[in-house]
């Protein structure tokens, strides 16, 4: 029993080892031999079937009868007859010891003698020919030919009683010559027919297989690193084209996120390399004045100096490490507080603040057309965060447009979205810049942050609010000169209008 299944297990193994395209030929060939085996068995069946009853309509034919009559009386016992026939005849009656034969020499030399049953005995007969028995297949004295008997009752003149037995015969070689002649051109045609099928199925898998190795080598150049590699389409109606449709559209997935990665990881380490330097920086300046002091090189008249400057640079840095905690709580995407909160409001507030930070500039709050600014403007929002970009955006014109020049802040919707811009009359961004201000210490004047107390992260933090909402930040110039820093986001759905009703004082000044 173990044996059967280790054969059955290395059939298997065999088996499975073996190439699709050699299964399926194998698999083809085998249904064709099968299924020709089959159908010629059948035919050879249905021939020997209709053979045969020709030859039993043969028995029962006139022809055996009148045979019978032309010599079987002339006859002596055991007699040939000069009549070329393939029958063989046999009269049994109780007066004729031994039983009447007729036969053919030739036919019984290529065939043999019919071993006789006794079909009708003498008590059976009846009166009247034409009722025979049924035909049966009896052996015969050369081995391997057979021959086909039935028995009818036949007048005997002259006799008593008046009617005996007749046994007619005939051999069954030719049936079987036109049986193995059949067998043989058809086991011939099946041999070429199962290989001509064998190898026209090999050429139609390899064909039909070819799509599936145009895959696999696209995979292959794939894992070698080649990911601009695409599989050939075939017809969508196709399984193989269905299947090169979703491998494409896979693969331009995987090389989207893999140039995301690659894109991210080079954030990530730009994004390493500029906040060690930004560190570095006030680091060096606070070490060097404390290596300084307790040398003693440091005059008692610029002590105060000296600890002045290490205290500006530790907030400098701890400015930066507060922004540098922001952007990587905005990158883990952690979750908003959202709550409906009054940009109108939260604009009212900047202006004071502006105000605060340097007196000798005019704030105007208005719409975007310039006409009086909404009533409120309500969104959903993260308080704290909103009010972080609207603190940095008054931070940047503060320190970086000149003294004294304005400032405009504007409300309203566009499309779907509440809008704010910050407008001033500063220098501006060169054209070449804008698109990169929002970049992590991305500067176009490299000495300007320092020199200013910036950390280089405030349009980032800016820009990664926004984002944590769903919302934009954008760039352009103020008409007359200087910068607009526009913000978008979203209106809750439905929006009141409401809460976007023009009635406070246009461009308030204060």
């Amino acid at each position: 029993m173990s044996e059967r299944i280790g054969l059955a297990d290395r059939i298997e193994r065999a088996w499975t080892n073996r190439p699709l395209s050699a299964q399926l030929v194998v698999l083809i060939t085998g249904l064709l031999a099968v299924g020709l085996t089959m159908s010629g068995t059948v035919m050879i069946g249905l021939l020997q079937r209709h053979l045969i009853s020709q030859v039993d309509a043969q028995l029962t034919s006139d022809a055996a009868l009148r045979l019978f009559n032309q010599t079987g009386a002339a006859a002596s016992n055991g007699m040939a007859s000069t009549v070329p026939t393939a029958y063989y005849l046999r009269l049994h009656h109780p007066s004729i010891d031994p039983d009447q034969v007729t036969f053919y020499p030739e036919t019984t030399a290529a065939s043999g003698t019919p071993i006789l049953p006794e079909l009708l005995g003498p008590g059976e007969a009846r009166g009247g020919a034409g009722e025979y028995t049924q035909a049966v297949t009896v052996a015969s004295s050369k081995e391997g030919h057979p021959w086909r008997v039935v028995a009818t009752t036949i007048e005997v003149k002259g006799a008593t009683p008046s009617t005996g037995v007749l046994t007619i015969a005939l051999p069954l070689t030719d049936v079987q010559h036109t049986l193995r002649t059949t067998a043989a051109y058809f086991s011939i045609a099946a041999v070429v027919i199962v290989f001509a099928g064998g190898w026209v199925g090999h050429w139609l898998v390899r064909r039909s297989l070819s799509p599936l190795r145009s895959i696999e080598s696209t995979a292959g150049k794939i894992a070698a690193g080649d990911l601009t590699q695409r599989v050939r389409p075939g017809p969508p109606s196709t399984e193989v084209g269905s299947l090169a449709l979703s491998l494409n559209s896979m693969l331009t997935q995987v090389e989207q996120s893999f140039e995301a990665r690659q894109a991210s990881e080079k954030k990530i380490r730009r994004f390493v390399s500029d906040a060690s330097h930004e560190l570095r920086t006030p680091l060096a300046a606070i070490s060097g004045y404390c290596e300084l002091y307790s040398m003693g090189g440091v005059p008692a008249e610029r002590v105060e100096e000296v600890m002045g400057r290490i205290s500006s640079e530790s907030t400098r840095m701890a400015v930066l490490v507060e922004d540098l905690l922001t952007l990587a709580r905005l990158d883990e995407g952690r979750p908003l507080e959202f709550t409906d909160i009054d940009l109108v409001k939260m604009a009212d507030n900047a202006v004071f603040d502006l105000q605060a930070l340097d007196s000798t500039r005019t704030v105007g709050l208005s719409s975007l057309e310039g006409r009086r600014a909404p009533m409120s403007l309500v969104v959903s929002a993260d308080r704290d965060r909103i009010a972080q970009v609207f603190t940095n955006l008054i931070g940047n014109i503060v320190r970086y447009t000149p003294a004294g020049s304005p400032i405009e802040i504007a409300l309203g919707t566009a499309a779907d979205y509440a809008v704010v811009e910050f407008r001033d009359h500063g220098p501006g961004i060169a054209d070449r810049d804008r698109s990169r201000v929002f970049e992590r210490f991305y500067r176009s004047d490299s000495s300007r942050n320092r020199r200013s107390g910036g950390s280089g992260l405030g349009l980032a933090i800016v820009s990664g609010i926004l984002g944590a909402h769903h919302g934009n930040a954008a760039l352009t110039k103020t008409k007359g000169g200087g910068l607009t820093v526009r913000i978008e986001l979203p209106l809750p759905r439905p929006q009141n209008e409401a809460m976007v009703t023009g009635d406070a004082d246009s461009a308030a000044t204060v």
